[in-house]
């Protein structure tokens, strides 16, 4: 088995999507393969779209005993599709999630917070606020910090500082959980809502 597939991984056998729609065959260390058969179709479609938005060469759809034959047999260590990964670029390219939908956009960020590397947003703009946009997380050095409501302090109690404000309404309950875990971090240019702060 391993001459086939040392001599199988050479060739361009990926078939890979591109920007603006281009597809062509690439070899293993010129893609990012697809192995998100854990999540749903919806969050699946929208990382690929987003990674090809970002200039990346995606292999949609690979199986995973291919992952484990590269594993084994190949020359190239197989890069996946995971959080850190999708972060990494998204980072370097805001123009492949800015004009995405609202609800995307929450999509987008309940995948990349999967691994709770809180550090790692740095620079992405996918913090949604109250007042219906989105900014930065940043580090807690110079910057502005935001707050995550509780049911103790809801958002009512500043009405008129909605830009300050973590958006919890549209939020699903797994990743309102993440976000408390960010702000409890203290990592972040994120804090909880306390009464100290009114």
């Amino acid at each position: 088995m391993e001459p086939l597939f040392a001599a199988l991984f050479d060739l361009p056998i990926f078939s890979v999507r591109e920007r603006g729609g281009v597809t062509r065959w690439a070899h293993v260390s010129e893609c990012v393969l697809d192995c998100l058969r854990r999540d749903d179709a919806e969050t699946r479609h929208l990382v690929v779209s987003t990674l090809v938005d970002a200039g990346v060469s995606v292999a949609v759809d690979i199986q995973p005993h291919l992952v484990l034959a590269l594993g084994a047999f190949g020359k190239h260590s197989p890069e996946t599709i995971s959080p850190s990964l999708v972060r990494a670029h998204i980072r370097h390219s805001p123009a492949a999630y800015e004009r995405l939908p609202r609800s995307s956009k929450l999509r987008l960020l309940s995948f990349i917070l999967k691994d709770e590397d809180f550090l790692d947003l740095k620079g992405i703009c996918l913090l949604p606020l109250s007042d219906g946009s989105f900014t930065h997380f940043m580090g807690r050095k110079g910057s502005e910090s935001v707050f995550l409501p509780t049911t103790e302090f809801p958002p009512q109690l500043l009405p008129s500082l909605k830009k300050l404000l973590v958006c919890t309404n549209d939020v699903d309950e797994l990743l309102h959980g993440k976000l408390r875990k960010l702000a409890e971090s203290g990592i972040l240019n994120m804090s909880l809502f306390l009464k100290c702060l009114i």
